[in-house]
């Protein structure tokens, strides 16, 4: 398989899809690498995968119209290559069980054994050690092996990429059969507790976007630091 798998998806093409360049270099297995990470993503019927906490009845809804909207899965879910535990992308598998698809694509990486792989509880742990609540990869595939479902949001992976690839794999190429039953998976909320998570999910959002501009101040702070030293530098040559 050539290297410019990953770099053929991003490219901008009227005429091919993500979904249909991915297609074309054998959509089944894929291994590639992205920085260090060795992932493979692969079509997976959707019942072989597990989730490892329970979902939020309003998120799924607001992902559920998005996809129906979209008419594509714009990105693979992640889940661990051993065990088929969900570590991200856990409302888009119970939005395609509750619309009757039967596969999904799956990004598939070993939990256990890259340590580049991080779990944190909020956003902003992507860029700050969680030294108050720390849960381990073991403690998250022993939860979807279990069945005993952490409460939703507990977990946060961090990948060594941003994003996985998109893919835009269109919803016609899943297999459609009849819609599931995916209650049990979902952790029963008010209509007060739904308003009270939108506000929650917003000020994590704000938390990371604070930090981030705190951090790209300091930098800049550096920058224009490092420069004085050279123009000294310089002024004393």
């Amino acid at each position: 398989m050539n290297s410019s798998w990953l770099e053929n998806l991003w490219t901008t093409n009227p005429k091919k899809s993500r979904f249909q360049r991915l297609s074309q270099e054998n959509r089944s297995d894929q291994s590639k690498v992205a920085g260090n990470l060795k992932f493979k993503i692969v079509f997976m019927p959707i019942e072989q995968l597990k989730p490892h906490e329970k979902g939020s009845p309003l998120y799924l809804e607001l992902l559920k119209n998005e996809i129906l909207k979209d008419g594509v899965l714009k990105y693979p879910i992640i889940a661990d290559e051993t065990s088929l535990v969900i570590l991200d992308g856990m409302h888009r598998w119970l939005a395609l069980q509750s619309l009757g698809y039967e596969k999904m694509p799956v990004l598939l990486v070993n939990a256990l054994e890259n340590p580049k792989i991080r779990i944190g509880s909020r956003r902003v742990h992507r860029y700050i050690d969680d030294s108050n609540k720390h849960i381990t990869a073991k403690e998250v595939i022993s939860a979807g092996l279990s069945g005993s479902l952490m409460p939703p949001r507990t977990t946060r992976h961090f990948f060594p990429f941003l994003k996985p690839p998109r893919i835009d794999c269109p919803l016609d190429s899943l297999g459609k059969s009849v819609p599931k039953d995916v209650s049990k998976y979902l952790v029963e909320a008010s209509s007060e507790e739904c308003r009270k998570a939108i506000k929650s999910w917003l000020e994590e959002i704000s938390e990371e976007l604070d930090f981030l501009k705190k951090r790209v101040e300091e930098v800049e702070r550096e920058k224009e630091e490092f420069l004085a030293r050279i123009k000294s530098l310089n002024h004393f040559s």
